[in-house]
């Protein structure tokens, strides 16, 4: 429906003898303020489209440690404006059985580690002045007066339901994870630490800090987890593992960020009427992949391509949606070989 509204407005004249701006810019509501909501609003034709973009916790902007980033999502990022500068490359890792035996040497990934925050705050200053971003918890986004209304809301999404009803409700996975960021690590301890049960990673982020996450089966909950329970508990069944492991675990505090992992279920779509959903409302993963960022902004900067020179949402999904649902599956594959050892 949108793309053929959009083609015909498109086609139309945008002046007049007896008036001009006839036809007024394409309302867009974007729900969600994250990196997919950032991007995609930073990358629309400000000529083009009224945009608004609403998000329930602006305040998350503040939270998250480290996310990687592939060459193709730094590119997109250079293309709109939010280049994320000289960020460090990790070094070269391995890969370790939790007891810290060496299992294989990695090569040096092309992958920059970026805080979270850091990324928030440069897709916003990419944002145009004319965007409007607003806080509000979105309940039903079938009320809005827009012509396209675009769901980055995560993996919570309202908007999935709306693109594919069998796909509303998020699918919880028996994993719970901590990230944190730590100044006091050894480059030649870097990469991933696999075992049964549990998982164990550690990565530069620059010269002076590193990002380190775990994962392990846990039953704690329900959300919001407290991360002092989560942390015990990761204390006493990472005990007798690799002594990087338990050196982290041991000089992290409450402070750092616990939750559960969720995913979204299969998508045999990701466009419906005028509804569209990018991101992790549309993909959420396990994190095993390390491109869960990248690909919610190739989801919007693609998407936003699309619509500035009028393109087909139906195109744009052919193109997006088998990627990424190919993602989802072999980050569930991958997580379960490295927590079989």
């Amino acid at each position: 429906m949108f793309d053929k509204l959009f083609n015909r407005a498109k086609s139309e004249p945008t002046h007049t003898a007896s008036r001009t701006n006839a036809i007024r810019p394409r309302r867009i509501v974007v729900v969600g303020a994250g990196i997919a909501g950032l991007a995609l609003a930073a990358a629309l034709d400000p000529a083009s489209f009224e945009v608004s973009v609403l998000e329930a916790e602006p305040q998350r902007e503040t939270l998250g440690a480290a996310l990687g980033l592939w060459p193709a999502a730094r590119r997109a990022l250079a293309g709109i404006g939010a280049a994320m500068g000289s960020a460090d490359r990790p070094h070269n890792g391995a890969l370790f059985t939790v007891g810290g035996r060496r299992l294989v040497r990695l090569p040096e990934p092309d992958i920059h580690l970026v805080p979270r925050p850091a990324l928030l705050a440069a897709l916003r200053r990419a944002v145009p002045a004319g965007v409007r971003i607003e806080q509000q918890l979105v309940e039903d986004p079938a009320q809005f007066d827009a012509d396209l209304v675009i769901g980055a809301d995560g993996i919570r999404s309202r908007v999935r339901g709306l693109v594919h009803p069998a796909a509303s409700e998020r699918v919880e996975s028996p994993f719970v994870t901590m990230r944190g960021l730590t100044d006091d690590f050894n480059p030649d301890r870097f990469g991933e630490y696999w075992g049964r049960r549990r998982l164990f990673g550690v990565a530069s982020v620059t010269d002076e800090q590193a990002y380190w996450f775990t994962a392990h089966r846990s039953t704690i909950g329900p959300e919001p987890l407290s991360s002092h329970e989560v942390l015990a508990e990761a204390r006493e069944i990472f005990a007798g593992d690799a002594p990087v492991i338990r050196h982290t675990l041991d000089r992290c505090g409450s402070d750092t960020i616990a939750t559960r992992l969720w995913t979204t279920p299969p998508m045999p779509r990701y466009v419906r009427d005028r509804y569209v959903v990018i991101g992790d409302a549309a993909h959420a993963s396990l994190p095993n992949l390390g491109r869960g960022a990248c690909d919610a902004i190739l989801d919007a900067v693609t998407l936003a391509h699309t619509l500035n020179r009028g393109g087909s949402l139906r195109a744009w999904q052919t193109r997006r949606l088998p990627v990424t649902q190919a993602a989802r599956l072999t980050a569930a594959s991958l997580m379960r070989v490295a927590t079989a050892l």
